[in-house]
């Protein structure tokens, strides 16, 4: 299980194995894949029981006695693709907003990686003066 966690004021992040994972198994891909599944059922039901014709006016453009199933169909289709756009661009920007949260973990590491070393180096010449300074408790005596 991988798991990143950045400080709160900084890039947030918490991704388990790469995919959100609800109980059981059952990942959100699924549980999109019912949904959309149950929601198409519904509009073909609904398609086929008003199998009309009918006249469609948008401004300056008509067509004239159209199966209301295209016209039902149609607009699911167009409402699909508007949410799989508007998806794509959700996904990008969260892929970019990832990339800089990588991009600044690393470089926060490498900041790490550099003071501890740092660190070290100071606590170096502490060590060798105590190392040097034998204790003696006589001396005063």
């Amino acid at each position: 299980m991988s798991q990143i966690l950045l400080k709160p004021g900084h890039c947030q992040l918490s991704i388990v194995n790469c995919q959100l994972v609800f109980k059981k198994g059952v990942t959100q891909m699924q549980v999109y894949l019912v949904l959309a599944l149950v929601f198409s059922i519904a509009v073909a039901t609904f398609a086929v029981q008003n199998a009309t014709k009918v006249d469609i006016t948008l401004f300056f453009w008509q067509l004239k006695q159209i199966s209301l199933v295209v016209v039902i169909f149609g607009s699911a289709l167009l409402g699909a693709i508007a949410a799989g756009l508007f998806g794509a661009v959700k996904q990008l920007k969260a892929a970019k907003n990832l990339r800089s949260c990588k991009t600044e973990a690393e470089s926060l590491s490498v900041e790490i990686d550099y003071l501890n070393r740092k660190l070290k180096k100071l606590e170096q010449p502490e060590k060798q003066e105590k190392q040097e300074k034998p204790d003696n408790a006589c001396e005063g005596q």
